[in-house]
């Protein structure tokens, strides 16, 4: 008898963990509701080749960021120079990130954010614009 209330309560606890790990995010998607704020850099803002372009944003969402894509892209060329991924569970992050300006050629500067949320296949993308001069 004891060992059968004990298989039970064992099956009762094991259900309740895994239970309790599943997050069940219900709420509608809305993509409108993305907010990517930019401490760093400005928009505008003019960088030489050999400076270190920081590129710091708060990134939030009404409910659970699952991941965010944050990349620089040469516009003229249509080149990635920079990218960097992170997996999420969270509804919100610091973004903090820094590329080299290695360019020998005036060209803008697309910064491109895409935010992955839960319910979602499809991303919320902001970007700002900068320029390399060197």
């Amino acid at each position: 008898m004891m060992n059968k209330i004990f298989k039970g309560l064992l099956v009762f606890i094991l259900f309740n963990f895994i239970a309790s790990c599943q997050k069940k995010d219900n709420t509608p998607v809305n993509l409108s509701k993305v907010s990517v704020v930019f401490a760093n850099p400005a928009t505008g803002q003019i960088f030489r080749k050999g400076d270190t372009v920081m590129i710091n944003a708060v990134v939030t969402y009404i409910s659970e960021i699952n991941g965010l894509g944050l990349q620089i892209i040469d516009t003229a060329k249509g080149e990635i120079l920079y990218s960097d991924d992170h997996d999420l569970h969270t509804d919100h992050f610091t973004l903090n990130g820094s590329w080299l300006d290695t360019l020998s050629n005036t060209t803008a500067l697309q910064v491109k954010v895409s935010v992955f949320v839960a319910n979602s296949t499809i991303p919320a993308v902001r970007t700002m614009y900068i320029s390399s001069n060197p």
